[in-house]
């Protein structure tokens, strides 16, 4: 199964469904959601191709979907802001029409929802059904060799030049 996107981008206070696997493993290897709401039109910095939300996000969460409660994909989940500080809820998705754009400079064919509400048993099944748990094995070490062997141009990777 897949998960069609939204045919616009979401509005402020509309509700959402964030769908990943946070800290991944360490918890458990089953599918965790948490429920939030739009909380602003812009992410950090004001970057209109993100929103908030204040649904929890954590690590792990990220490139998870978004959805709204008819199970159509409004955003992806990207970043979190402030944590270290002890600042809640300042949790961004990457907005469906950014998707849209992206999928097309790629030419791949997606789908838009239909705006039909679905129960929570329907939602949990569309979730269970079409996310899946990823994991890099590659270790601290490894990632060094790379940065180092000056054939490392991917953004992944910026963080430790």
């Amino acid at each position: 199964n897949f998960l069609n996107l939204n045919e616009e981008d979401a509005s402020l206070l509309d509700d959402v469904i964030v769908a990943g696997f946070p800290l991944g493993k360490s918890v458990s290897s089953a599918i965790k959601t948490t429920k939030g709401s739009i909380t602003s039109l812009a992410g950090y910095g004001d970057n209109y191709s993100n929103f908030q939300t204040d649904a929890a996000l954590n690590q792990g969460n990220s490139g998870g979907p978004i959805i709204n409660v008819q199970g159509n994909v409004v955003g992806v989940a990207v970043s979190v802001y402030g944590k270290d500080e002890g600042i809640e809820s300042f949790n961004f998705g990457i907005k469906s029409s950014v998707l849209k754009t992206f999928m097309k400079s790629l030419n791949i064919d997606y789908d838009e929802g239909k705006n039909i509400s679905k129960t929570n048993k329907e939602l949990g099944s569309l979730i269970v059904d079409s996310t899946v748990y990823l994991e890099c094995w590659m270790t601290y070490a490894q990632i060094l060799k790379i940065i180092d062997s000056d054939v490392s141009y991917k953004a992944f990777f910026s963080e430790f030049k």
